[in-house]
């Protein structure tokens, strides 16, 4: 929940371009629309050994993937 009000606050302020969400729950989905509505970009980073919800790809700019211990 906080990330999504923190996502909208970018969003109202425009104090950014882009989101970078690393996470696999698509509790965010909402927050994603939102953010991609107001005209910024959702950029969804993965970590290696988790697969990102096929729903989470769909509402997402582009994936980024990377590197971990």
């Amino acid at each position: 929940m906080r990330i999504g009000l923190d996502m909208a606050n970018h969003c109202a302020n425009r104090s950014v371009d882009l989101i970078a969400l690393l996470t696999n729950d698509t509790d965010c989905i909402p927050a994603m629309k939102y953010v991609r509505r107001s005209g910024l970009q959702v950029a969804l980073v993965c970590v290696p050994g988790y697969f990102p919800a096929p729903e989470l790809l769909a509402h997402c700019d582009f994936k980024r993937d990377i590197t971990w211990p």
